[in-house]
């Protein structure tokens, strides 16, 4: 799937379809097309494309993308979705490894009131593990 593809895919009916045109952007991330239909994403109403949403921008995105994704944690601390999306991160820190905490704190004064605070909300993830 190419990019214009999967820029238009992201707005289908179909959760599955959304889900595998977010995967697919990834691939052209830190392009601002890509990323802006990826920050917008994790707002989808599927939480399986939440997720994804969230893996890409966190993998490919560069600190641009994990701040995006810590600012979507600080601002939504009470939604109970987001519980999903730190649980996948969770399993990227611990399991395959990818340094997300040690990242956003190299990113140090640059990130946002919502991205420390998501970062906070993360860490706390983490201490319960």
């Amino acid at each position: 799937m190419d990019r214009d593809q999967a820029l238009a895919r992201i707005q289908a009916s179909d959760w599955d379809v959304r889900r595998d045109a977010v995967v697919a952007l990834g691939r052209w991330l830190p392009a601002e097309d890509a990323f802006a239909a990826l920050v917008a994403a994790l707002n989808d109403a599927d939480t399986a494309v939440q997720q994804d949403a969230a893996e890409q921008l966190v993998r490919f995105g560069r600190g641009a993308g994990l701040e995006a994704v810590l600012a979507d944690f600080g601002r939504r601390s009470d939604d109970p979705d987001v519980d999903y999306i730190e649980y996948r991160l969770r399993e990227l820190q611990l399991l395959e490894q990818v340094p997300l905490v040690k990242s956003a704190r190299a990113l140090g004064s640059g990130l946002s009131a919502d991205a420390l605070a998501g970062l906070e909300q993360f860490e706390e993830l983490l201490d319960e593990s």
